[in-house]
């Protein structure tokens, strides 16, 4: 190539053309802090104005933010942080998305290369850290190599099962100039899963033509695909009853005529009595985890034939061998089974649905104790459902507030529940519940967390006052690590130590934040607490003070 030939390539800077990608992939919100080495990227956001650049006050805020973005939108998201203490600060939400499969694409800083292997500050081999914990990580060599790299990165976060993917440049590379490449995502991912082989769907219909018993479970993969609608409708044709894994009780309503509600502990006894009796279980979008089955059998019987079938292969027969195994769009897998339940007029309805929940409800309801003081955290999450609407969405944290709140929250609509699958690790509930508010903002949205897991990340309560994010926080206030009293009730001969502490008011912490904030120490008070926060408009705290001693079990007992 000649000088003039040269000379008529469009160029840009590395960073203008990393966000150049982004705005490709329909990026609009990128989380995350700036430090000396993404200090680039982030003066490429600077002139960027359809993208929302949030600043969060730590990096694990930021990444936690991403996640429950991506989740809410079910679009993969962006966080940013520069090298060393900002990229090891990722870690924890980054390990979160991993095995919650959620598409989150970090962009980081790394030390420049003239300072690499000098024992510089913030200088770290980041790649081989990052690689246990997402699907794909990856150093920048050059210039030339940095759309390519977002190009991947978007690939294999979006490939099933999807997952976290890493991508880091030093500001020499991002701030030299290569040649634009305006690559459209069309070209080089697909976007559409391949339909259910149609065989295996004669197999896995005949398999359930001759059980006595079935079940339907059903996993994120209905939710991925915005499939609850034609899961009912099959529901309804079969008569068949449907339980839900406990990370994704919202894949199945469990209001529906035909719901049994979530498995496992903390689920509903309505389906930890019921699937035990199914002779064949046919699992949809499904992921099996361990809250859900135990990994062990009693929930699902011995006996009982498994169809298993996920958008992703290597999610089938992890924990219990299975009859059949189908991979293909969730979508697809429902639509087949309906076809051929319609076309041999099926019918199996042999679970009385509606007395398993009345029983189970008769249950829940009777360890509310309305007036009981101190107050009981069974009657918070009664109340967290009575007064969120239908469509508000409800973020969990791990630890004992949290497992009352499953066991109490009732799912009217498709996402609307969210918790920190197979991480629990306690912290994220604040953050995530900020990255949903931003994804949906029509929706109201709700965290309730522990007094721990609220304090881990309670400075992101800045960024909610400052990027006026309306999201209420109730904090399940029993001055200490409730689950870990529980696991020593049970496990260590009731021998409680070193969960004990004291807490600030976090009402009026809030309120020295800027955000609407109350104490709640009366059972009554809380109705009207709650309320106002919503009323508000504004990001709201209440605190709970509740009964030390209601625990949550800690093992699963049917």
């Amino acid at each position: 190539m000649d000088t003039s030939e040269r000379t008529k390539v469009k160029t840009t800077t590395g960073a203008r053309a990393l966000i150049d990608a982004l705005l490709r992939e329909g990026v609009d919100h990128v989380f995350g802090i700036p430090g000396t080495q993404n200090l680039a990227v982030i003066d490429a956001l600077r002139d960027t104005p359809q993208i929302r650049f949030i600043l969060t006050r730590h990096e694990q805020g930021a990444a936690f933010m991403a996640y429950g973005f991506a989740r809410a939108s079910k679009r993969p998201a962006v966080v940013t942080a520069t090298e060393g203490p900002g990229v090891t600060n990722l870690v924890t939400a980054i390990a979160a998305a991993y095995r919650g499969f959620v598409p989150v694409v970090s962009v980081c800083g790394v030390q420049e290369s003239s300072m690499r292997e000098r024992d510089a500050t913030q200088d770290l081999d980041q790649v081989p850290f990052m690689r246990p914990i997402t699907k794909w990580a990856y150093s920048i060599p050059n210039v030339r190599k940095v759309q390519e790299s977002v190009r991947k990165a978007f690939r294999v976060a979006l490939t099933e099962p999807q997952g976290p993917a890493h991508i880091e440049a030093s500001s020499e590379i991002l701030l030299e100039h290569t040649a634009v490449e305006p690559t459209e995502p069309a070209a080089y991912r697909n976007t559409v899963l391949p339909s259910c082989d149609s065989a295996q769907l004669d197999q896995a219909f005949a398999l359930l033509a001759r059980a006595e018993r079935p079940v339907f479970i059903v996993g994120r993969g209905v939710l991925n695909e915005a499939a609850t609608g034609a899961m009912a409708a099959l529901a309804e044709r079969t008569g068949i009853p449907v339980a839900a894994l406990q990370y994704s009780p919202d894949a199945f309503p469990s209001t529906h005529a035909l719901a049994l509600g979530p498995l496992g502990r903390n689920g509903f006894g309505s389906a930890n009595r019921t699937v035990p009796k199914a002779d064949v279980i046919v699992a949809i979008g499904a992921h099996f985890d361990v809250f859900s089955t135990m990994y062990k059998y009693g929930i699902f019987s011995e006996q009982a034939k498994i169809i298993h079938h996920s958008a992703a292969p290597s999610q089938i027969g992890i924990v219990f061998p299975v009859a059949l195994g189908v991979t293909g769009s969730t979508a697809s897998f429902i639509a087949g089974l309906t076809e051929r339940a319609a076309r041999a007029g099926l019918r199996k309805s042999w679970a009385d649905v509606a007395k398993a929940r009345a029983e189970w409800e008769v249950e829940l309801q009777a360890d509310v104790r309305p007036g009981a003081e101190p107050i009981q955290s069974q009657f918070v999450a009664h109340m967290i459902r009575k007064v969120l609407p239908r469509d508000g969405i409800v973020v969990v944290d791990a630890g004992n507030g949290g497992k009352h709140v499953r066991s109490y929250f009732k799912s009217y609509e498709p996402g609307t529940f969210m918790c920190i699958d197979d991480w629990a690790s306690v912290g994220g509930a604040l953050p995530i519940a900020l990255g949903a508010k931003l994804a949906r903002p029509g929706r109201p949205v709700l965290c309730a967390g522990g007094d721990m897991g609220v304090m881990c990340n309670f400075g992101e309560l800045e960024t909610a006052v400052r990027e006026n994010i309306p999201v209420v926080c109730v904090v399940f206030n029993d001055q200490g690590l409730g689950n870990e009293r529980a696991f020593q009730q049970e496990h260590y001969g009731g021998r409680i130590y070193a969960t004990d502490y004291q807490n600030p008011d976090f009402g009026a912490l809030a309120r020295v934040f800027g955000a609407h904030g109350e104490q709640v120490r009366k059972p009554g008070e809380l109705e009207g607490a709650l309320k106002r926060a919503f009323a508000s408009s504004k990001p709201a705290v209440i605190d709970v003070l509740i009964d030390q001693k209601t625990l949550a079990p800690v093992v699963y007992k049917g």
